[in-house]
């Protein structure tokens, strides 16, 4: 090959939830000698998730190169536009077919590219690609169709889509969880035979584009976080040596199978590794913002035990402080009666409310008329509405410090600009991480978790790592987002990036003779499929319940 032309393969690894944090001192150490190799003679930086920093929006945007604005796809449910089933979080789980924008790999099939892809998340139902394919999360549990070609899942011996916890119908509960021996055994088993199966694909398949995400990073981060990085003396005095063990096993593993798919990928190969988002402690504690918007009383509940206390609130100033203190037992007490808090809204006077998007970052509804059915908001009182609301959030402060709850709020055509965007919350707030959106009322704005279920959770910071030869070393200076992550594969096997993608060629990556001959390019766009395709009602209960099983879909705090 000539020297600085595009190579003839691409070769894309995808460690769900992986951080520097952690893997950056697994390399420095010696435990995952492959990764620290790539890392010393390749580029590597940070990586910027998607707001949140989620697993369905952002490998949507890594496959399209565009915002969840554009490609549709904020959460792993499609929101009903319905208040009440809205906050109930009911819905229907989202698939390939609600990505509303041309993905990576048809670009690469139209450029004559062979291209082979594996367990990408909403990727079932599977699209189609010149030579094969396994679909990933959100895949039902008993589907047939889950390869491409169909023969292709008689070869997949003990492969693994996800694991599967809880009772069915249930939301994920500690007691659910297996011992932790057990579950990393599980984990391992699911990375050992997805590496062994994605080998034997490398190996005998004809390819020039080859993905593969391992989302056992993922789990780990979540459930072993306080191992990795214990963050109190206490903690370092309770770690198991057995348990320190298997979970050092569990990383050679991983860099072993890295290790074997870049060299089984050949040397004309470009190797990229990325990560969705990455990881950090898990919240402490929940705060309840509808407990806030119903103090304000832009939330109101069916007329009964609280209406008295809203009324003192709106006319009788001097007794706010004691309205503000028996507000919410009393609010309780009237959601206990109608068993949750969406039915007991009145959702005939309520002008907001609040829902978690994940973890700390959550979304306010306004209840607009040109939105919903008999909704009071009307257009010309939305703008000064969410106005009121981004003001005030900000001055919202944790209980008794002067730290504010809410560190960033924006509305939602700031980050998510485009089309299909209209089941969005008008307003997407950041909050400490330390604390985690949910959307019940509490005795007071914060509660503790009593029982946390994890000890670790997402944050926005991911990886990034190329290498190859157009590529050259060092750290990066600057951070990628993701949506640079789709013009970048394909300009680095020498095709243009689409002019409808947002996201820039990562140029910094490139040796400067490569960039020379080859700077970047804009192409044509391909429209993506408008047809979307909804699964059965059993498979869609069936993905429900494993999102539940993970722990996605949870029931109400307490």
């Amino acid at each position: 090959m000539p020297i600085h032309d595009p190579v003839s393969r691409l070769l894309i690894i995808g460690l769900d939830g992986g951080t520097w944090d952690i893997l950056g001192p697994l390399c420095d150490l010696g435990e995952m000698p492959n990764l620290a190799r790539l890392r010393s003679r390749g580029a590597w930086g940070t990586l910027n998730s998607t707001q949140p920093p989620y697993t369905a929006p952002a490998w949507s945007s890594i496959v399209t190169g565009v915002n969840p604005g554009r490609h549709g796809v904020l959460n792993f449910i499609r929101k009903p536009q319905d208040p009440v089933r809205s906050l109930q979080n009911l819905g229907v789980p989202v698939n390939s077919t609600d990505i509303r924008a041309t993905t990576i790999w048809r670009y690469f099939n139209a450029a004559g590219k062979r291209v082979g892809h594996v367990n990408f998340p909403l990727s079932y139902p599977l699209q189609a690609v010149d030579d094969f394919a396994v679909s990933g999360m959100l895949t039902p549990p008993d589907a047939s169709d889950w390869t491409h070609p169909h023969d292709l899942a008689q070869s997949l011996d003990s492969y693994v889509i996800e694991l599967d916890y809880g009772r069915p119908g249930k939301a994920l509960a500690p007691e659910d969880l297996p011992d932790p021996g057990a579950m990393l055994q599980d984990i391992a088993r699911m990375t050992e035979r997805r590496g062994y199966h994605a080998l034997r694909m490398i190996q005998q398949r004809q390819w020039d584009i080859f993905g593969i995400v391992f989302t056992g990073t993922d789990r780990i981060f979540h459930h072993y976080w306080h191992y990795l990085q214990p963050n109190a003396p206490e903690a370092s005095s309770r770690l198991e040596i057995a348990l320190s063990e298997q979970l050092r096993r569990y990383f050679h593993l991983l860099d072993s199978v890295i290790g074997s798919l870049v060299r089984s990928g050949g040397g004309d190969t470009n190797i990229v590794l990325i990560s969705d988002h990455g990881f950090g402690p898990a919240a402490k504690q929940w705060a309840h913002l509808n407990n806030w918007l119903l103090e304000r009383d832009l939330l109101r509940l069916k007329a009964g035990t609280t209406s008295w206390m809203q009324r003192i609130k709106r006319h009788s100033p001097w007794l706010r402080d004691v309205a503000k203190q028996i507000l919410p037992r009393e609010a309780r007490a009237a959601v206990k009666q109608h068993g949750n808090l969406a039915d007991a809204i009145d959702w005939t006077n309520t002008l907001a409310w609040a829902e978690p998007l994940y973890n700390n970052v959550a979304g306010i509804y306004l209840h607009r008329a040109n939105r919903y059915a008999d909704a009071p908001v009307s257009p010309a009182a939305a703008e000064p509405l969410q106005a009121k609301l981004m003001k005030e959030a900000l001055r919202l402060h944790i209980p008794e410090t002067n730290r504010p709850l809410i560190i960033d709020i924006q509305p939602k055509e700031a980050l998510y600009p485009g089309p299909n965007s209209d089941t969005f919350p008008e307003l997407i707030l950041t909050l400490d991480p330390a604390y985690s959106a949910v959307p019940t009322l509490g005795t007071t704005l914060i509660t503790p978790i009593k029982t946390p279920l994890r000890s670790g959770d997402h944050r926005p910071e991911g990886i990034f790592l190329a290498y190859g030869p157009n590529i050259h070393s060092g750290a990066l200076d600057d951070a990628a987002d993701l949506i640079d992550l789709a013009p970048t594969l394909l300009h680095c096997m020498g095709i243009p990036a689409p002019r409808n993608m947002e996201g820039h060629v990562i140029g910094d990556i490139f040796t400067d003779g490569y960039l020379v001959l080859h700077p970047p390019r804009k192409g044509e766009d391909i429209p993506f499929s408008d047809e979307r395709t909804d699964l059965s009602a059993q498979d869609a209960d069936a993905v429900a319940q494993r999102l539940q099983g993970l722990g996605y879909l949870s029931e109400d705090a307490p």
